[in-house]
């Protein structure tokens, strides 16, 4: 029994006997980190080899199917250098920012074990507070209309949420369950950030304003605008209707005026004969001709 476990050790000395005996086995397994803008952050990378020897140790970004370098031959490449520092086989990123935002991956090679190769993939999510909104508010519009409003900003992550308020009330996203509103003809979509009036009233005349949230940061909310709604002028509508068909009329009743008095008739008669006159003023030209060949 002795005899054997001296076998073995001396089977472990000269590399021929690992307990394991995996290769090179990645120990960190693939995970997602959550980190906030600015702060700091460590990617790990843990491995075991087979044997003793040096690995050859690599760290990738890949962002949109772009593939580039963090760590390689032994170095962080130039635009982590003085923002990230190596810890062992683990990176750290000081002051993350959005663009950071992205998968990375830790790639381990051992030509001396029996596997040779391993891998870890880590995805950086990093959390943005949202941007200043912007919205678009109609300066005015007409009773019985649709009138829509928007907001949105693009930086924050995750994606913001809207709220939308009337002189500084916030307008709730059913208002048909609320028994209190006077107005339940708009929607709101939180997501999209819209506030559609289907059907306009000049009750929801006001400033509104729209605020932008996502859990991350101060919320941010745009400049307050005057949306006025007035009425519809059927008055203004029927006068202008009523003057159009009185000039169309007077047009009408001019053209048979014309017509009856015949200076439209005399027109056409003169035309007429002048026409006749030329047509015979060439008949003439055209008999001499002939009575003079005649001769």
């Amino acid at each position: 029994m002795f005899q054997v476990l001296l076998f073995s050790l001396s089977l472990l000395q000269a590399g021929f006997l690992i307990p394991g005996g995996d290769g090179v086995v990645m120990t960190s397994s693939n995970q997602n980190i959550e980190v906030r803008e600015f702060e700091r952050v460590l990617l790990p990378c843990k491995y075991d080899l087979e044997r003793p020897q040096i690995a050859r140790l690599e760290w990738k970004k890949i962002k949109k199917s772009q593939i580039s370098f963090v760590y390689y031959a032994g170095g962080l490449m130039k635009e982590y250098q003085g923002r990230a520092e190596m810890s062992k086989s683990n990176i750290i990123l000081q002051k993350v920012t959005r663009a950071d935002a992205a998968t990375y991956r830790c790639e381990v090679s051992a030509k001396d074990d029996s596997k040779s190769f391993a891998q870890s993939v880590i995805v950086l999510i990093v959390f943005v507070p949202p941007a200043v909104p912007t919205c678009k508010v109609p300066s005015s519009g007409t009773t019985g209309a649709v009138v829509k409003l928007s907001c949105f900003e693009s930086e924050g992550w995750p994606p913001s949420k809207y709220t939308w308020y009337k002189d500084n009330l916030a307008l709730t996203d059913n208002p048909a369950r609320v028994k209190a509103s006077t107005n339940t003809s708009y929607k709101v979509n939180r997501t999209s950030g819209s506030l559609v009036f289907t059907t306009v009233k000049k009750g929801n005349s006001g400033k509104y304003h729209c605020l932008a949230s996502n859990g991350i940061g101060q919320a941010k909310n745009c400049s307050a605008k005057f949306m006025q709604i007035n009425d519809l002028n059927v008055g203004a509508i029927v006068v202008s209707v009523v003057i159009v068909a009185l000039v169309l009329s007077l047009c009408g009743l001019g053209v048979c005026y014309a017509h009856r008095k015949g200076y439209l008739g005399k027109k056409s008669a003169s035309k007429k004969r002048t026409s006749d006159d030329k047509s015979g003023s060439s008949s003439n030209k055209d008999f001499k001709h002939t009575k003079s060949f005649v001769i």
